[in-house]
């Protein structure tokens, strides 16, 4: 099925990264840190390259069809949207992978996360896109309302949060994803919490599988170390 945007759209392809009621959390495919926008598409004409489907979905990859106005917020807001055209091919739902993972974390060891005010978070080892890294890290605060900092151990002990001498951040947690092996269909990974030397969570040698672009499937768990 073919489909062609209104005369003088505005176009941009970008990865649906949340949709709730109607409003899409988009990360700007291939693009850049800031490249994060926020849509209404409650009035827009929806089409699906796949005639199966009629729901958008978290990790679709879509053409945003607008006027071209795009509001200087964080994150930015794209003006009217004319049409959405998602694509059948492209799909990739990993950052809700690893948000699922990072609670999960969360919940098997609460008391290291609690009285957290700052999260760090790595996802440099991942396949997302420095967008869709931004992304989750918005989700993460949106769902945690806590500040979330973007950066390896390292970067962030550069910048004062960590105290690497002492392995210590008082007023916050790291989170980190790792991709070890990725295929089309399957993904195996590793992803820490980590407070402290002494106060830590490791998830190893975890693995997923998914159909060609389909969702990921339940994760299973390769070991569990704690520190």
């Amino acid at each position: 099925m073919d489909f062609t945007m209104p005369p003088g759209a505005a176009t941009m392809t970008c990865r649906v990264m949340e949709e709730e009621d109607g409003t899409l959390l988009l990360a700007q495919a291939d693009g850049r840190k800031a490249d994060v926008f926020t849509a209404s598409c409650r009035e827009a004409d929806i089409r699906f390259q796949d005639p199966s489907r009629t729901e958008i979905e978290d990790g679709d990859l879509v053409v945003i069809g607008f006027d071209g106005d795009i509001m200087e917020t964080y994150p930015a807001q794209l003006g009217e949207v004319e049409a959405v055209w998602v694509q059948a091919e492209g799909f990739d739902d990993t950052a809700q992978l690893c948000l699922e993972v990072f609670q999960d974390l969360a919940e098997e060891d609460a008391a290291l996360a609690h009285g957290a005010q700052m999260i760090g978070l790595d996802l440099s080892q991942t396949a997302l896109s420095p967008a869709e890294q931004s992304a989750v890290a918005l989700l993460l605060e949106w769902d945690t309302g806590l500040t979330v900092v973007q950066g390896t151990m390292e970067e962030l002990g550069d910048q004062g949060y960590i105290d690497m001498e002492n392995l210590y951040w008082e007023e916050g947690y790291f989170l980190s994803f790792t991709e070890t092996e990725r295929t089309d269909t399957s993904l195996t990974f590793s992803a820490q919490l980590w407070k402290s030397g002494l106060g830590a969570l490791f998830l190893c040698d975890c693995t997923t599988t998914r159909p060609l672009n389909g969702p990921w499937a339940d994760y299973t768990v390769g070991a569990v170390a704690v520190s």
